[in-house]
């Protein structure tokens, strides 16, 4: 049935922009057209597929930057920016010991931007490690681990194992001097597991020493698991952030919707006929969920906005400055690339890269067990217990003084280890002064 000319959008008569609006093909894509009503703005977000990712109404504290520092929208941006550039090299690599470092010569000296590319990955690489981990401070200081997040935050906790892992990965492709040796001592620690520690090593190299079946395993892990692993618990990471609401501010009383799902469940038999929990539909949302569970209910519609444009315009804002500071890294500082991996020559100090280096200074105080295993393995199992561990449902510092005060001296211990193991060591893990010699590359 043609449409009638009521059912048509209308058609803009003046502009580029405005034409190009009108036209079919751009009609064909967005289909639902734009508007400055409230109703308008809700439909747009509702047909557009980039835009359902969002919430079509926001508090209007979150557009300050104040309010999440825009720390996991920023670790977004890089695993994308990664993503691409990442493939772009994949065009020009081979994960083979006799072609690996001839390919990234050839990568810097041959091919069209394709040095500028590899900066560019590296320092994204390094940036998203430092964003994903203030990312996970900011949540633990605001609490927003707390009920109905808990999930959210061990899934959050998955992000950064896997982005570091992602990191680590990738440092050995170049397959030089400084790659292998970092490896060397990363992979050094895993043997030291109880009961799996030369099993998980064997299986993460392939053998006792690196070589062609490392560079091929860390190959595929770096490009296919850890890929498909972070897209997964990204994408479970905004689902549960849509489903269990914004974190605004650090004051406030944590919501405990499972709590509520546990009462309605526990509905005397009489208000269950037929099997279905029989709940006021006045206190229904669609008939399926029920009002209270809806996070955010109370809020004062007053004071929210849409999404479209007041958030999202931000966030291409910010999308495109960290673009500009990647590149204008990826421009200043050239990833480093030094002589082919030699297996019989270790330089010295042969340090972990940089997120690692704390553990290897921690190893220079313990045993390689306590070091190397027990406490990075105690640190990440602390997170995850976290939020079911910590029952005090108020988000306000003042009523949570012991628990920052005990993540906060952890958190300055590793960056204190981690200051010390990059600048203060050299040869033979001895303590030298940046200033008189510096033993770091990043």
């Amino acid at each position: 049935m043609p449409a009638t000319e009521t059912d048509r959008p209308p058609v803009p008569r003046r502009g580029l922009m405005a034409r190009l609006r009108g036209s079919t093909l751009y009609r064909s894509v967005v289909r639902t057209p734009g508007s400055d009503s409230p109703s308008g703005r809700a439909l747009h977000a509702f047909g557009n597929v980039f835009l359902h990712i969002y919430p079509v109404r926001i508090p209007r504290g979150l557009l300050r930057f104040r309010s999440t520092w825009r720390l996991g929208f920023i670790s977004s941006v890089l695993f994308a920016l990664l993503f691409i550039t990442g493939l772009y090299l994949m065009f020009f690599y081979t994960p083979a010991v006799s072609m690996a470092y001839g390919d990234m010569q050839q990568l810097r000296a041959q091919v069209g931007f394709g040095q500028l590319i590899r900066n560019v990955h590296r320092w994204g690489a390094h940036l998203m490690v430092l964003a994903v981990v203030l990312h996970l401070v900011r949540v633990f200081v605001h609490g927003g681990y707390k009920a109905p997040r808990q999930f959210n935050w061990v899934i959050g906790v998955g992000l950064l194992v896997v982005t570091l892992a992602y990191s680590f990965t990738g440092y050995l492709l170049p397959w030089d001097q400084l790659a292998y040796w970092a490896v060397t001592v990363g992979s050094g620690l895993v043997k030291y597991a109880p009961g799996v520690g030369n099993v998980l090593r064997d299986f993460l190299l392939g053998g006792e020493t690196i070589g062609q079946a490392a560079l091929l395993r860390f190959y595929v892990i770096h490009v296919a698991v850890l890929t498909v692993a972070f897209a997964l618990l990204m994408a479970v990471h905004l689902w549960r952030i849509r489903k269990d609401g914004l974190v605004v501010g650090d004051t406030g009383v944590a919501h405990d919707v499972t709590a509520r799902v546990d009462d309605r469940i526990a509905l005397p038999a009489a208000e269950q006929a037929d099997g279905v929990a029989r709940l006021d539909d006045s206190r229904r949302v669609l008939g399926v969920v029920h009002v209270d569970e809806v996070p955010g209910r109370s809020r004062d519609p007053d004071d929210e906005v849409f999404s479209w444009p007041a958030l999202i315009i931000r966030h291409q804002v910010i999308a495109l400055a960290v673009c500009a500071l990647v590149l204008a890294l990826g421009i200043a500082f050239e990833a480093p690339l030094r002589d082919i991996a030699n297996p019989n020559l270790t330089p010295e100090p042969s340090k972990a890269p940089w997120y690692f280096v704390g553990l290897q200074e921690l190893l220079a105080h313990f045993d390689p067990l306590v070091a190397g295993v027990l406490a990075p393995g105690a640190l990440v199992a602390a997170l995850v217990a976290l939020p079911y561990v910590d029952r005090n449902p108020s988000r306000r510092p003042a009523d949570r003084k012991v628990a920052l005060v005990l993540f906060w001296a952890v958190f300055l211990g590793l960056v204190v280890l981690t200051i010390i193991g990059a600048f203060f060591r050299g040869p033979g893990w001895a303590f030298v002064l940046p200033w008189e010699h510096l033993y770091f590359e990043p």
